[in-house]
């Protein structure tokens, strides 16, 4: 497993010490990166990613930096190229870019954005992603599209990372949104789902990239949470903690069938054997969230199993 690489969800409804104290571990353990959600509003009370994802910048020296998945809507993406290039210069090249096109109603309703049809909103997608790319690479750049433009734009100063900020995007839509991210992407993010789904999602992805001439340009990564503990008592109390966060209106037994087809969970040794079914089917980077944080006895378990 040593070609694998593992990031960490830091939950951002736990406030400013909490996500801090989990980037500082992330990074201490060895993690890869750590990946910050990007909601307006939720259940709880919740920070916002990019201002997070800054501030965070300041607190770290090694760990990149990632967002799992910025929703396109909320930000005009040439603003979030300046945006993203700016804090890539500050992070001195650590920043990752996930991007999806976005899902949650009720935030779009609340804030006053449009909630365009799944079709409009990845084809908004689709377009943003160009006008990133572009204004990383080009000096002025220019873009005419049905839903954004940018005309002789510069982005300077360009982002450290050449020949651009690596880019995710989040999305398993097999006729739209996969065809984008075989097309546009440096790499690939869904849940993790049982084995055969998973399978025809990286069987449809494969096609698209041979079509696009990229078959081994798009890295495969896979979300996961993450119940991991020595006893099956500990096991049983993260869930129930995770139920309690979460806020579920669903009795807790429907709640953890739910969940339990995105999660690994077991002691060391079990989440072990259950990641390497995915890096048997060519998953080479996860994205993790132990359901027990803030506390970091999960995030430390596993990052012992993982060097074990």
């Amino acid at each position: 497993m040593a070609d694998v690489k593992y990031g960490v969800f830091v939950d951002v409804r736990r406030g400013w010490e909490a996500a801090s104290q989990t980037v500082e571990e992330s990074e201490r353990l060895g993690y890869e990166s750590v990946w910050l959600a990007d909601h307006l509003m939720g259940e709880r009370p919740i920070l916002e990613a990019w201002t997070t994802l800054s501030a965070l910048s300041g607190l770290t020296n090694k760990i990149r930096l990632g967002t799992m998945v910025l929703c396109n809507s909320f930000r005009n993406p040439a603003v979030l190229a300046k945006m993203a290039a700016t804090l890539d210069n500050i992070s001195e090249g650590r920043l990752e870019l996930g991007i999806g096109a976005g899902w949650k109603q009720d935030e779009y309703l609340a804030y006053g954005y449009e909630f365009p049809s799944p079709a409009t909103r990845i084809r908004q997608l689709k377009e943003a992603l160009i006008i990133l790319d572009r204004m990383w690479t080009e000096s002025p750049a220019s873009y005419q599209g049905k839903y954004f433009k940018i005309n002789q734009a510069y982005c300077e100063p360009k982002p450290i990372q050449k020949p651009r900020i690596p880019i995710t995007v989040g999305g398993v839509g097999e006729q739209l949104m996969l065809k984008l991210v075989a097309q546009h992407a440096d790499r690939s993010n869904w849940w993790i789902c049982p084995t055969e789904l998973f399978t025809k999602r990286l069987k449809i992805l494969d096609e698209y990239c041979r079509g696009f001439r990229r078959p081994s340009q798009v890295e495969r990564s896979a979300a996961a949470f993450v119940n991991i503990a020595e006893t099956p008592a500990e096991l049983t109390k993260n869930l129930e903690q995770q139920y309690r966060v979460e806020r579920s209106e669903k009795p807790f037994e429907e709640w953890r069938r739910a969940i339990s087809s995105r999660m690994i969970s077991g002691t060391p040794d079990q989440c072990i054997e259950q990641l390497r079914v995915y890096i048997d089917l060519g998953v080479s980077y996860f994205m993790i969230r132990p359901i027990d944080l803030p506390d970091l006895k999960g995030l430390r378990l596993l990052a012992q199993a993982i060097k074990d």
